[in-house]
């Protein structure tokens, strides 16, 4: 299957690049491809990696509810799709999907929105209320396939984080970066410049956001840790404005999920 993906372009420019960037660009495009999942047999495969995490592993589903070992809701339909690929075996080891509002934004809910935005803040809440429906997606369904999650020895966790979190390559010896959470972060930047996201909400693990703000992906406002499939925190934050601070505090990181710049989010337009 084809790798469609941002991250075979703009690889060669390693001048002014520093040995930590390097090591965070050149070794996770050694290890992993991101796609897109646009195809009915890669979503097939979203599915099935889905189904493995939420139904067997981690059975937050009910898996009688899925004859066909699929994993999938309501929400699909108006979702964009995307994997992580380990290049070696074409495994498909890790995905997440954005939901969106749909073609009837006012109409269209997300899947945090009852139960966790009215727990936080109400900055949080106001900030929500202010972004176009329209221009909103949820962060959604990020899992790590079990052998995956085996390798970084973090059975428990869904999205396969932990404090350490660090990736053992078997094949070379290495252990070093990549997160997989950034190459997850990097699909749902070039999924939300496709079809015009300005704004993101989630509901994440608190390690995956220690992790996340390590790297310096920091989110604008974070609620109250809750039960929601598991503890989790709440989330919401203006894509373009974190991605600028990113670039400041982290231009390796910036460069790894943006593609050296080719996918930017677009401002808010609230209109």
């Amino acid at each position: 299957m084809q790798n469609g993906s941002a991250f075979q372009h703009g690889r060669g420019n390693t001048k002014n690049r520093n040995a930590h960037e390097d090591d965070i660009g050149n070794i996770f495009h050694s290890v992993f491809d991101v796609e897109l999942a646009t195809s009915p047999e890669a979503i097939n495969e979203v599915f099935e990696v889905r189904y493995q995490v939420y139904c067997i592993d981690r059975p937050f589903e009910d898996p009688n509810c899925f004859v066909d070992n699929r994993e999938h809701d309501s929400y699909d339909p108006r979702s964009a799709h995307a994997l992580i690929r380990h290049r070696a075996t074409g495994h498909s080891v890790a995905t997440v999907r954005l939901v969106m509002a749909g073609d009837h934004p006012e109409e269209g809910d997300f899947p945090m929105e009852a139960p966790c935005t009215h727990r936080m803040s109400r900055r949080a809440q106001e900030a929500i209320a202010l972004a176009r429906r329209d221009q909103i997606a949820e962060i959604s369904r990020m899992a790590v396939s079990r052998e995956f999650r085996k390798r970084l020895n973090e059975d428990k966790s869904v999205t396969g984080v932990s404090e350490q979190a660090s990736y053992s390559d078997s094949e070379n010896g290495k252990r070093a970066v990549p997160y997989i959470s950034l190459g997850l972060f990097a699909a749902i930047l070039e999924m939300s410049v496709k079809h015009g996201i300005t704004h993101w909400m989630a509901v994440m693990e608190p390690a995956q956001l220690r992790l996340l703000k390590r790297f310096g992906v920091e989110f604008d406002h974070v609620g109250p840790v809750l039960e929601y499939h598991g503890l989790r925190r709440p989330a919401f934050t203006e894509a373009a404005s974190l991605i600028d601070r990113i670039k400041k505090r982290r231009p390796d990181v910036w460069s790894l999920i943006t593609d050296e710049g080719r996918f930017l989010p677009a401002k808010p337009d609230n209109n």
